[in-house]
């Protein structure tokens, strides 16, 4: 099927950016230099209090056979909605944290890091959501896209670096009208930050 761009940006290495993307449209979150990490919020735009959980879409997905810790087929909102928000369309890596719901702060950057005053992915997402009248306690739960993780089987939270390499990506389609907010996350100490891609589609009439 013949697509049309309607919209296509950069976001720069540790920094975010929050967008609309109407029912039916397809987002992709794409990878410029590669193994960088996405942190990814998904909100109706219509009525913010309706946003992604991350818990829930896994066990939802491993329940219906559609997707395991690391891939998710279909992202659901939280309770009592319980809708579908999105759809992967396309996902060749297949590699991402879908359960966790997580993301890096200030706060977390100082007491595990000794790092005060560290650039972070619930800062980028805050400010990034700010212009739509969002405050900091309004982040939602993330969609760790690209983030590669193990040792859960044995008690332990290992973040790896990234599998990603340029031009990878993963396309989701909108069973709503969504604000999307989008973290290129700053974690240095694992790589070096990088940029990464949005494109926004829909199907040619």
């Amino acid at each position: 099927m013949e697509e049309k761009v309607i919209e296509e940006f950069i976001i720069p290495a540790c920094h975010g950016k929050a967008f609309v993307v109407h029912k039916g449209q397809v987002v992709s979150i794409i990878e410029v230099e590669g193994k960088q990490m996405a942190d990814v919020v998904f909100l109706n735009a219509n009525d913010y209090k309706e946003v992604f959980h991350a818990g829930w879409s896994a066990a939802l997905n491993m329940m219906l056979g559609e997707g395991d810790m690391k891939k998710l087929k279909k992202l659901y909102s939280k309770p009592p909605r319980d809708n579908v928000m999105l759809t992967v369309v396309d996902d060749p890596t297949g590699v991402h944290l879908a359960w966790n719901g997580g993301r890096c702060s200030r706060k977390i950057y100082e007491q595990f890091f000794n790092m005060p005053g560290h650039r972070s992915c619930q800062d980028n997402l805050a400010e990034a959501l700010a212009p739509y009248g969002l405050s900091e306690d309004d982040v939602p739960d993330v969609f760790n896209a690209f983030m590669n993780a193990e040792g859960f089987s044995e008690g332990r939270f290992e973040t790896l670096e990234p599998v990603t390499e340029p031009g990878d990506y993963i396309s989701l389609r909108a069973e709503m009208d969504v604000l999307v907010g989008v973290s290129a996350c700053p974690f240095d100490l694992l790589y070096t930050p990088k940029a990464l891609q949005i494109r926004i589609t829909e199907a040619a009439k």
